[in-house]
């Protein structure tokens, strides 16, 4: 998913971004000069869309850095830290630290340019299972900064294939569930922010549901090998917001879109 820089947040995590990264980290592990550790660099370009209400501008884009640092125990990336507990080749549990960032928030608005979204760190875990081309994971996180008094669980299934020898796709579709906290964070407005009359808190307001919010997404990524240690990535992502989501004031858009495209190379 790039919902995260688990991969843009809200409208992009940076986090299918990253995990593409860490993917292609993981294939080109074996290609690594020293056994076990892995180091990739690069820099890349992004566009998002702003799903917000009275959005600044329709879309977004800057420049991000790429890195990624990989030994056995150990995988540092744009999406944070996962550290392996147990990987027997088919099942994996990691444990995570992740930054929560958003490269689209609601500042970038005309009505709701007072809203606090700052930045905040996640901590969970994480369990993968791998089948041939195909990887289910399931991850969950929880605030431990209480900057947003939420926690999620993320659900990702992914198939890798290669259609040419220098080209490898991955597409990957997930869910994503956020409770009544973090659901507000994303994508409501606290009566602390605005008062009770305007507030949609999950859970709290009458106008508001219970239970969090659910969203799916489905994403693609796509790595070419321009020459021995160079590569190109690509990827993008669409994101989907029910009607739970909508019907808040701060939300205009039922989707949001996000694409990026980068330079990386292996050391």
């Amino acid at each position: 998913m790039i919902h995260r820089t688990r991969g843009l947040h809200a409208a992009l995590g940076l986090t299918t971004f990253a995990l593409g990264v860490m993917a292609f980290g993981s294939a080109a592990h074996a290609q690594s000069d020293e056994p076990g550790h892995l180091l990739l660099l690069g820099a890349g370009v992004y566009a998002t869309s702003n799903p917000y209400e009275s959005a600044l501008e329709e879309a977004e884009g800057g420049v991000l850095p790429l890195f990624v640092y990989q030994n056995r125990f150990l995988t540092a990336d744009l999406s944070g830290l996962a550290v392996t507990a147990f990987d027997n080749g088919r099942f994996k549990l990691e444990g995570r630290v992740s930054p929560r960032l958003q490269l689209v928030d609601p500042k970038d608005t005309r009505d709701f340019a007072f809203l606090e979204r700052d930045a905040g760190v996640d901590v969970g875990a994480r369990l993968s299972a791998t089948a041939g081309p195909a990887t289910l994971s399931v991850e969950y996180l929880v605030d431990a900064l209480d900057e947003t008094g939420g926690q999620e669980v993320n659900a990702d299934l992914s198939v890798a294939f290669a259609p040419a020898e220098r080209l490898s796709i991955e597409v990957a579709a997930g869910l994503s569930w956020k409770d009544d906290a973090l659901a507000t964070w994303l994508y409501g407005l606290g009566e602390d922010e605005v008062g009770r009359l305007r507030a949609y808190e999950f859970g709290r307001s009458p106008s508001a549901p219970s239970g969090g919010a659910f969203v799916p997404s489905l994403g693609v990524q796509m790595r070419y090998q321009i020459g021995e240690r160079l590569y190109l990535i690509a990827a993008a992502e669409v994101e989907s917001y029910n009607d739970d989501i909508t019907d808040s004031p701060l939300m205009a858009k039922g989707w949001a879109t996000a694409g990026f495209v980068s330079l990386v190379r292996r050391f």
